[in-house]
């Protein structure tokens, strides 16, 4: 018997090797075998003290320390622990943030331990600003820690101005008529001229003016990153602004973007209503004349919409900049609701639409029960040249009580020939995973490498072929099963979605 089990063990072990794309190692056993006490210590830093981890942390470039906030619950506050501490008004504060800025410009500073690159603001009454921020770089400011029992609802407007090519013309047509005149440009805002990046949390109506004045001359902003404004409810932006990353600001409603150069727009919330620059709305229409061209875009309305008539909420502007994105994230309802109803009611001006260049793709489904997965397959004809490919069924998904049956119509069904990756997770049972793994290689006619999620530490359940597959087959019978996989370089092998860690 147990001679019996090592070769079918064996067996399974030579499939898995085989492929040479995947060129890890799989180390197939028995998980249930394994004790807690040898589980727990395959994780030695989280057994390590918070002292410890903070004095590490201090040593991290500042982007990188930043970065261990989303490791874990833990490890979420752990970079700003060691925090000095500082006293007095809202003014003082945005007095020493220029400061702060300024004395941390030199290379020196850059290599100091966290303390001094972050500091708490003590306003009194328990309310604290963090601030935190990297040499002509990066900015956090973070007002959580700010007490506000009924937060106000306001519309905020953040216009920063861009080195656009009308300044330039500006300097150099003056200088033209009058050469030996001392050009006088406006000088930039002395907080914020250099910063790159920016990353506000819980901006009230109160901070939100201070900031807006801040950041009014920031000509070299290229990100910004806005989280958890309770009481935001508009918010329009005019700038240069490469990436902006929206996440759970509850009652935003609507958004206007005037960012002709956005490449990267991560939004987490509900629907709301989009409104594109007004100097090229006019071309929203038009194939080829676009407001920007996202490369990166998130999309999770799993929340729902904020609005009663999804129908006018503007989401075709921001749907026709994302010809050429290459990661994405969607939610099945707003692909039933809001895209596939503009495919098909529109078929000639669609016709040969594709995302030919996405490679990334992360599908936030809604199923309970049986699954249904022909909304995914649907989608999938428009992606020739996806490479991973990540499933996600979350049960509180908003879900429309009438669902929109669509099938997309496409020039010739694509192979998916690069399709190296399926990632499942929060499905139901095994049964529905093994349903759509057979089904993903029947339409497709692919053979990529299929996981779910483990229980397990450094684990995860593989899709395999019986060893008898051809005879199961003539029988009508499954022949895939999903087995317990410890494994080498994980994160390599199946690493996540990009989107997945915020």
């Amino acid at each position: 018997m147990g001679k019996k089990n090592r070769n079918q063990k064996n067996r399974s072990k030579k499939q898995l090797d085989s492929d040479p794309r995947r060129g890890l190692s799989i180390i197939l056993f028995d998980v249930r075998k394994k004790s807690d006490f040898e589980q727990r210590n395959d994780d030695i830093i989280s057994s390590m003290d918070d002292d410890v981890l903070c004095h590490i942390i201090s040593f991290l470039p500042f982007k990188s320390a930043v970065q261990t906030s989303l490791l874990s619950r833990r490890w979420k506050d752990l970079w700003k622990r060691n925090f000095s501490v500082r006293k007095g008004t809202i003014d003082d504060a945005f007095t020493q943030i220029s400061s702060f800025l300024h004395g941390c410009s030199d290379k020196y500073c850059s290599q100091l331990p966290a303390s001094n690159w972050g500091f708490q603001f003590n306003l009194g009454k328990g309310n604290f600003i963090t601030v935190a921020g990297e040499p002509d770089k990066a900015l956090h400011l973070d007002f959580s820690n700010m007490k506000r029992e009924f937060p106000r609802r306001f519309n905020w407007s953040l216009e920063l101005n861009d080195p656009s090519y009308d300044d330039w013309f500006d300097i150099y047509w003056r200088s033209y008529l009058n050469p030996n005149r001392q050009i006088l440009t406006h000088q930039p805002s002395p907080i914020l001229h250099k910063i790159k990046a920016l990353h506000l949390v819980s901006v009230s109506y109160l901070s939100s003016e201070a900031i807006s004045s801040m950041m009014s001359n920031s000509k070299f902003l290229q990100s910004l990153a806005i989280e958890k404004c309770n009481g935001l409810r508009s918010l329009q932006i005019e700038s240069g602004l490469e990436k902006l990353r929206i996440l759970d600001c509850q009652q935003l409603e609507s958004l206007h973007l005037k960012c002709n150069k956005l490449q990267s727009l991560r939004y987490r919330g509900k629907l709301l209503s989009f409104k594109g620059s007004s100097r090229v709305s006019v071309f929203f229409w038009a194939y080829n004349c676009k407001a920007f061209s996202l490369q990166d875009a998130m999309l999770d309305f799993r929340q729902g919409p904020a609005c009663s008539n999804i129908s006018s909420c503007g989401f075709q502007s921001i749907f026709r900049c994302m010809g050429d994105v290459q990661s994405l994230t969607l939610c099945r309802w707003v692909f039933e609701e809001l895209i596939c109803p503009v495919l098909l009611l529109s078929p000639f001006f669609w016709r040969g639409f594709n995302f030919n260049q996405l490679t990334e793709f992360w599908w936030i489904d809604y199923a309970k029960e049986r699954y249904d997965s022909n909304a995914l397959i649907s989608f999938l004809k428009l992606c020739p040249r996806l490479k991973r490919l990540y499933i996600t069924i979350d049960p509180k998904s908003y879900k429309k009580t009438k669902t929109t049956k669509c099938s997309v119509e496409t020039t010739g069904l694509p192979r998916l020939e690069d399709l190296e990756l399926v990632k499942l997770e929060g499905f139901p049972n095994e049964k529905e995973e093994i349903m759509l793994a057979k089904r993903l290689k029947q339409v497709f006619d692919v053979e990529p490498l299929i996981v779910a999620k483990s229980n397990y530490l450094n684990c995860m359940r593989l899709l395999v072929k019986e060893p008898n597959h051809d005879e199961l087959l003539k029988e009508r019978k499954d022949s895939y099963k999903f087995i317990e996989t410890r494994v080498e370089h994980l994160y390599h092998l199946c690493p996540k979605h990009v989107h997945m860690s915020l």
